[in-house]
């Protein structure tokens, strides 16, 4: 049973309670020592909360782009998950998966000549693959969480006159790298399965093109055929910055063998 309040302090901040929250606060009024069926009723109405939030975000995030960024932009926030724990629970969801899959062995070659540390360095790396393997995994998720700011500036700069502010950009890239890293886990897990169903993982690479397209003339709109050009020059220089940023983490990490 819930407890009604009826009236006094709140025992967060110690204002007058109106109702069931504090208007100061936003404590919800509880009993001091609260019973086992209270605490029961407590835990199960935060996780049904939660789980509610989990579905309306995973549907609005999987089949209507930038649906997300729209609604938190038009100030609709309580029932969907934030744009910063919603990108944490995808990412954390792509490496645990990645971590789980089989690893292929990297191969590295240098075009010229290099000092002689770096080329011991990838003798080394060549003879056990798994160094680098396991180094790069480690410094991804660290550069993506510098990359996702700069894809936001890359839409800021495309879309500033959308939006003059650039925390906006900064949610719409949230979104967009959480439904990457969806594709991405399911990309990843399909390793697991054979035959023609594995073939088929393409698909979920090849879904982030039209998402973003489908995203950007939601939140932003404009022309399809400017939309296109504009998306085809963020993702040319995002893509570009990701491969210079891969190749300096390669190299940072042979030269720290």
């Amino acid at each position: 049973m819930e407890m009604e309040p009826a009236g006094g302090p709140c025992l967060n901040c110690g204002a007058e309670l109106t109702g069931r929250w504090c208007a100061r606060c936003g404590q919800r009024a509880v009993a001091l020592r609260p019973t086992l069926h209270e605490l029961l009723h407590e835990a199960f109405h935060e996780l049904a909360h939660f789980d509610g939030k989990i579905l309306t975000t995973a549907k609005l995030l999987l089949f209507k782009p930038g649906a997300l960024t729209k609604e938190f932009l038009d100030g609709m926030r309580v029932r969907s998950v934030t744009p910063i724990r919603l990108y944490l629970l995808c990412s954390v969801l792509f490496f645990g998966v990645l971590s789980l899959t089989p690893k292929s062995n990297m191969k590295v070659s240098l075009n010229q000549r290099a000092d002689a540390k770096l080329e011991q360095a990838v003798a080394r790396a060549n003879r056990d693959p798994e160094i680098l393997t396991h180094a790069l995994e480690r410094a991804f998720p660290k550069a993506m969480f510098i990359l996702m700011p700069f894809f936001g500036l890359l839409v800021y700069a495309f879309y500033w006159r959308a939006e003059r502010m650039y925390v906006p950009h900064f949610y719409f890239s949230v979104h967009c790298h959480a439904f990457a890293f969806i594709m991405l886990t399911l990309f990843e897990a399909t390793r697991f399965i054979h035959g023609w169903i594995r073939l088929s993982r393409v698909l979920f690479i090849l879904a982030l093109f039209p998402y973003l397209f489908i995203a950007l003339r939601r939140v932003y709109g404009g022309k399809r055929w400017i939309t296109a050009g504009k998306m085809a020059a963020i993702l040319f220089v995002y893509s570009s910055v990701v491969l210079i940023s891969m190749a300096a983490v390669v190299l940072y990490t042979l030269r720290h063998l």
